[in-house]
């Protein structure tokens, strides 16, 4: 069986993740001491912390006993496990940021505010042109027949007609009955 390779150190050392931060000052906040590498969870306290840097394109400066080295995040994430991680989420952050930036391009276009101006005017005139034509067909006297349809009233199925909201049809025994309780079938 292979030894670990966690090496356990005797004495309580700084976390590593608080040796990284930006020339602007932003850390990860970690106070933390522990006999590890990482305190439980920095190692993702970390990990975030560079692709946030990397996508911004911040350089990141690691100070280690005194010596300040700076680079960009996927050269100091590559140094631990969880490099490939940081490498695909800065990909990833920059790709959404790069969507981003199409979609408010897109959505400041003149020609596709234009578009959307017409098409709003065009189903208006639409609208108008049919009020106007459901009035002269009422001033003419014409009516609309109503169509008969089967409907599902409880658990029966009825043929009946249906002017608006409600369905008229005939029960069982020949009465005539409406209701607003119904599902067309």
């Amino acid at each position: 069986m292979a030894a670990k390779n966690t090496a356990t150190q005797t004495e309580p050392t700084a976390c590593t993740c608080s040796q990284f931060a930006t020339e602007d000052g932003r850390t990860t906040g970690c106070a933390a001491e522990t006999k590890r590498l990482f305190a439980p969870g920095h190692d993702a306290k970390l990990k975030s912390f560079l692709i946030r840097m990397g996508a911004e394109g911040t350089e990141v400066i690691r100070t280690v006993d005194g010596i300040a080295s700076p680079a960009d995040a996927s050269t100091h994430a590559a140094k631990f496990a969880f490099g490939h991680m940081v490498a695909a989420g800065i990909t990833r952050a920059e790709g959404k940021a790069a969507a981003k930036a199409e979609r408010e391009a897109a959505k400041n276009d003149p020609a596709k505010k234009a578009a959307k101006k017409a098409l709003r005017q065009a189903k208006q005139a639409m609208t108008a042109a049919l009020d106007e034509a459901k009035a002269d067909a009422g001033v003419r006297g014409y009516k609309r027949e109503p169509q008969e349809v089967t409907a599902k009233v409880g658990r029966w199925e009825r043929t009946g007609t249906v002017e608006g909201d409600t369905f008229t049809y005939t029960d069982a025994k020949g009465a005539t009955k409406t209701t607003t309780n119904f599902q067309l079938v």
